[in-house]
């Protein structure tokens, strides 16, 4: 999951660590706002081949890095299998 965490990091211009770790609130912190958000959710679909609904995405549950990385390892645990 460094990739989500370095695409954060890059993208929204912060550093995990004792400060600010990866259970902080990202939207109430200032660092995130909707447009962001999308940008965000995009990345993961291409980078992880995933999708996610829009219940899923409005849903608030993904705020914080570790939340974000769990859903993420959730949805590609359960994406059906490459059939090719």
């Amino acid at each position: 999951m460094s990739k989500v965490r370095q695409f954060i990091e890059e993208q929204f211009l912060i550093e995990f660590d004792d400060t600010f770790p990866e259970t902080s609130d990202l939207f109430k912190e200032g660092v995130m706002d909707s447009f962001g958000y999308i940008q965000l959710i995009r990345f993961l679909e291409k980078e992880f081949a995933i999708k996610f609904t829009e219940q899923e995405m409005t849903g608030g549950v993904m705020v914080s890095l570790a939340q974000i990385e769990a859903a993420v390892a959730l949805k590609a645990a359960n994406r059906p299998a490459d059939r090719s």
